[in-house]
């Protein structure tokens, strides 16, 4: 049906009168100030331009145009109509609201972005413009390029941290040709406000499936072309309207409405989701808003909540509170003993020394140690509560509650100690008489190699990363072995250990251990530091700390230092060197591997010969250990 020349006239003046609105409020913002002696006409004139009701905000506006062969030529026309009445309501610019249009039907065909125009003749001789494609009714195809294309920032939309709304509006006369209800919701999702308008045959499920929500804000069905025309003055409240909706329409919110450019939607508070109907709310968890007055549980239902007890109680009549369920006062239990209710049932159980029968209500006496499985080693008892190991007189029971050990072993054993024997909880050590060590079977004691020699000596060990864990290992058992021919005691020998990479680590001083087991322990639990070589440094520590009464150091002792290297200092050896042995310390210098000769012979003591020793790799330590050893036996 044709408009008659008379609703043409009404719609043209209506939309020529908004247009002229709104470029009164542009001149109008350009325009000065008026001072205080102005009349009150000027100012009276002013106001009125500025409530203008045309206070158009800025938009992302896409339309999407169903294209397809249902549409008829002269329809054509009239959605081409409807698009440029429409854009009368738009303030049209890179600043204001940007408009870009697509096209679809088998395909989708963009006919502009929206960054390629900023004028709305521009819009406005485009659209007139457009050609009609003619084919099928891919309208989910359209919404997808919509979502995914035509409304990003490539396209001209602007960023989403601007909050600039960003509206897509479906024109479609027919049956989709492929889904829409995924795509949509999709869309919908990112942030895009869908208005769905449908002409002539189209289902109304379909246009809500495509639709924001409200719907009755987003979803408009007209009988024909002709009547979309009725449309304009629909939009023109929507997008000309400079009141938030929220403050104009009946929104029925439960909770909160939120305003958007045409529209509206209900949103629900923390703790709150949405009903179907898109107005009120639901708490998301029932239980923790309401006083449920549960004893026990509060459980969540769809509609509601419900209490609920524990296993083993039952609810009461006022289904709140919990009453404990004890099934042996039931008096059907047939438990000789006793019956103890459990959760949900009961069990049997047997006085103490009683066992209970298989047939789980029958109790028998019983012997724990008639199995022969008890693993006592003297003896054994039977008690109520289990069969107790015991020991003959002169032993007691050891903690695994089976064996015994004797009071006194060296007493009851023949320990072969060739000085003393000393009981320990579990069993017993060797000892030598003073002046004497302890031979290697552990049994046997002989005179110390360096038995006359009493010294300070502190070993300084390169601990750097060239060493390896492995050769560090080697080092280790190579201090040991040092260790051990050295007579070591309160009185005689003390020992200290440096261990040095980038930095310098004492390891134990000369006056923490007194024993030889004791050094020996302390090196095996050495941890290898792995990093640098700064022997120098080492040195100054060893000179400055080391050797002082802090740190052990006796007066008027012999005081001696072992320095290991495998490789070449990152700093210079020579000055702290000499100042320990300008001092009075002794220093034997062992090198392997890629130790520097020159480097060695600035550590040593003099003369070289004595005091210099060098190794090609670690296998070869033991020959050098034996000289070494020699060497400071003869001081």
């Amino acid at each position: 049906l044709q408009l008659s020349p008379l609703v043409r006239m009404r719609s043209l003046a209506l939309g020529l009168f908004c247009l002229l609105c709104c470029n009164a409020v542009r001149l109008d913002r350009r325009r000065p100030r008026p001072n205080a002696a102005r009349g009150r006409n000027e100012t009276t004139s002013r106001t009125k331009a500025v409530e203008n009701p045309c206070k158009a905000i800025p938009l992302d506006f896409v339309f999407v145009i169903d294209s397809s062969r249902s549409i008829r030529p002269n329809d054509y026309e009239k959605v081409k109509t409807f698009i440029i009445n429409l854009l009368q309501f738009l303030e049209v610019g890179s600043d204001a609201t940007r408009v870009g249009l697509l096209q679809y039907g088998s395909v989708v065909q963009p006919e502009f972005s929206l960054n390629t125009y900023t004028t709305k003749a521009e819009v406005e001789q485009a659209v007139r413009n457009m050609e009609h494609l003619a084919t099928g009714t891919m309208t989910g195809l359209a919404i997808q390029y919509t979502m995914e294309t035509a409304l990003t920032e490539e396209e001209g939309a602007r960023p989403a941290n601007l909050h600039i709304p960003r509206i897509a509006m479906i024109v479609t006369d027919g049956r989709p040709q492929d889904t829409v209800e995924e795509i949509a919701a999709q869309a919908r999702e990112a942030g895009i406000q869908i208005f769905a308008i449908g002409v002539g045959r189209v289902d109304m499920n379909t246009l809500k499936a495509i639709g924001s929500e409200p719907h009755s804000e987003h979803v408009h069905l007209v009988a024909n072309f002709s009547q979309i025309e009725t449309l304009i003055s629909v939009f023109q409240s929507k997008l000309c309207g400079g009141s938030e909706m929220c403050e104009v329409v009946d929104h029925q919110c439960q909770h909160i409405c939120v305003s958007s450019p045409a529209s509206y939607r209900c949103k629900c508070r923390k703790g709150f989701t949405l009903n179907p109907d898109g107005k009120t709310c639901k708490a998301e968890d029932m239980c923790a808003v309401v006083d449920h007055g549960c004893e026990h549980i509060c459980a969540n239902l769809p509609d509601g909540y419900e209490c609920r007890c524990r296993p083993g109680y039952q609810l009461n009549i006022d289904l709140k509170t919990c009453n404990k369920i004890d099934y042996c006062d039931l008096g059907n239990h047939g438990c000789e003993h006793n019956c103890v209710s459990i959760p949900e049932s009961y069990i049997c159980r047997c006085k103490k020394g009683y066992v209970l029968n298989q047939d789980g209500k029958t109790c028998s006496k019983m012997n724990h140690c008639a199995d022969g499985k008890h693993g006592c080693e003297q003896e054994f008892v039977n008690t109520e509560d289990s069969c107790v190991c015991k020991c003959r007189n002169g032993f007691t029971l050891r903690p695994d509650g089976k064996t015994c050990k004797s009071l006194d072993l060296c007493q009851t054993v023949d320990h072969g100690c060739e000085h003393q024997c000393v009981s320990t909880t579990d069993s017993y050590i060797c000892r030598c008489f003073e002046g004497f060590m302890l031979a290697e079977d552990g049994k046997n004691c002989k005179k110390p190699e360096c038995g006359d020699g009493v010294m300070d000596l502190v070993f300084v060990i390169d601990g750097s990363k060239s060493l390896g864990p492995a050769n560090f290992q080697l080092v280790k058992q190579f201090v040991n072995g040092i260790v051990d021919s050295l007579d070591i005691s309160r009185t005689g020998t003390h020992v200290g250990l440096l261990q040095y990479s980038t930095k310098v680590r004492t390891e134990f001083t000369l006056g923490q251990y007194n024993t030889a087991q004791g050094i020996k322990q302390a090196v095996y639990r050495m941890q290898y530091m792995g990093r640098g070589s700064m022997t120098g440094s080492a040195l100054r520590h060893m000179f400055e700390f080391s050797f002082s009464a802090k740190e052990g150091a006796r007066p008027n002792i012999p005081r001696v230092s072992i320095v290991f290297t495998d490789g070449r200092s990152q700093d210079d050896v020579s000055e702290w060197a000499n100042k320990a042995k300008n001092s009075g310390v002794t220093i034997y210098a062992l090198g392997v591997g890629k130790a520097i000769e020159q480097e060695l012979r600035e550590i040593a003591s003099e003369p070289d010969e004595k005091h210099l020793y060098y190794a090609e790799d670690f296998e070869n330590m033991g020959e050098i250990t034996k000289k070494l050893k020699s060497r400071i036996c003869k001081g």
